[in-house]
This record gives structure tokens, sequence and C-alpha cells, in this order.
């Protein structure tokens, strides 16, 4: 298990040349369809802030004008991202080449094994599982105040894989393809480095950890503490998942997403 979870997939850059739109297009439509699946979430978290008495709360759009108004922001930000991942994704050896094999028609499991995705998942779901557990020593040892309840179960479910699709578009496909491609420029070199992947998988994780900022200060007041608890956290997953996208490419690395947040948020309790 552990020399799958560490071995690459041998990506093919044709393939992925001669595939790049309908990968870009489908991953267009992930992206839209991640982002519309997060307004249910949204509109509760809102709710919630409203019914604990917040008065810059308000539930400004119905459902029907929220999810246009998402649907046509994620169409704009993910053909920036997408175009961003895709065009650099050939000479950084990143991208998403599950997808580009199975637009081609060959065998897939002449590009991934089975194990390399039960490897994935469950590197994500023991990540997951220690978490929760550093969650449950903080709550022993130096407990945080809550502002007010977070949604049910139900919404996390969706925010699952909600977040599993955009955040890996976002800041794996996104990001830190760009930050490895920045790298490779400037040290002028054919294909990088496993060191500037490993610096870009680091600052791709802190503005990972930095984007959660916003939604913990619905539920905590934003001290010390409770940023470096969302910061450290976030920085953990956002290596592991950054790592899995290195290693495995990005479909990979959103399975592994929805995988984890839905043992940590749905299986688990880290904030009860």
């Amino acid at each position: 298990m552990i020399k799958a979870l560490t071995s690459s997939l041998q990506q093919n850059k044709e393939e992925k040349e001669k595939y790049r739109w309908a990968t870009a297009a489908t991953l267009i439509v992930l992206f839209i369809i991640g982002s519309v699946m997060n307004v249910p979430f949204s509109r509760e978290v809102t709710r919630l802030n409203i019914e604990a008495g917040k008065a810059d709360s308000t539930m400004s759009l119905d459902l029907l004008s929220h999810l246009t108004q998402v649907g046509i922001s994620s169409l704009i930000l993910g053909a920036i991202l997408v175009f961003i991942g895709i065009s650099i994704s050939s000479n950084t050896n990143l991208g998403a080449p599950v997808l580009a094999r199975l637009f081609s028609g060959k065998p897939m499991s002449e590009l991934v094994k089975v194990k390399d995705v039960l490897s994935s998942i469950a590197l994500a779901s023991l990540v997951s599982v220690i978490l929760l557990g550093l969650f449950e020593l903080q709550k022993s040892f130096y407990p945080v105040d809550h502002l007010m309840d977070r949604p049910d179960k139900p919404f996390y479910v969706l925010v699952s894989f909600s977040a599993g699709i955009t955040e890996e578009i976002m800041f794996r496909l996104g990001l830190m393809s760009l930050l490895v491609a920045v790298f490779q420029f400037f040290k002028k070199n054919t294909s990088p480095s496993p060191k500037s992947i490993w610096i870009a998988i680091i600052i791709s994780s802190i503005f990972f950890g930095l984007i959660h900022l916003p939604l913990s200060k619905n539920f905590v007041e934003l001290k010390a503490f409770s940023i470096a608890v969302t910061m450290i956290g976030n920085l953990i997953t956002g290596i592991t998942f950054g790592y899995i996208f290195w290693r495995k490419g990005l479909l990979i690395a959103i399975l592994s997403h929805i995988v984890f947040d839905l043992i940590f948020h749905v299986v688990g309790s880290p904030y009860a």
C-alpha cells in the first residue's frame, strides 16, 4: 500500500494535449456543479446567523437567484482556473491524466490501478481520523466557545462533495500548478523538481487554510488559538491533497478530498 502511495502515474503528455479541451470542458462543468452544491450550506449558515441575531446577516437573494448568481460566477472562475491548470499541466507533469485517459478510450488499467485509488483514499481517511482525535483532545484541554450552531449533517454531505470538487480545482489544479510552473520557468528546468513541487504544495496549502478563516468566523471568535487550529488543520489536509494530486492526478485528489470530508464532518463530530 505504501509503495502504491509513493508511486506516480505514468502520465501521457500527448494524450493530455490531445484531449485537453474535452478535459477542460468537463472540469468547468464539474466546478459549476460543485459550486451550486454549496448553495444550500451557504444559505443555512446565513439562516443560522440570522437566528443567532447577527445584525449584518440577511438572506438577500431567493434560492433561484442565488443559484443563478453562483452558476454564472463559477463558470467564469472555473474557466480561468481550469485554463491555467490544463494549459501548464503537460510541462509540469500535473493535471487530470485519468480524465484524459477516459476520453482517449484506452484501457484505464494501463494508467491507474485500483491500489492507486485505495491507497490515496486510505491516506485521506487516516489523516481525517487523526485530526478528529486531535480535536477531541483539544475539546478536553482547551475548549472553544461556539458563537452559534453548525448546520446539520445533511448539509455537510453536500458540502463534502462541493469542497472536494471546487477546492481541488482551485488550489491544486489552479494555484499549485501555477506555482510549479513559475518555479520551473525561473529555474529553466524542463521538468519540475520534487523540491519545487513540495514548496508549491506548502504555499497552496497556506492559502487553502486562509480561505477557511471567513467560514470559521461564523462559528468561533477568531483569536490566536482558533486561527492556529484552522490554519494548521487545513495545512495538514492541504499538504495531503497536494501530495495525492502530484502523485495520482486531479480526479483521485478530488475523490480523496470528498472521502476525507465525509469522514471528518459527517461520520465525525469535530465541533460538537
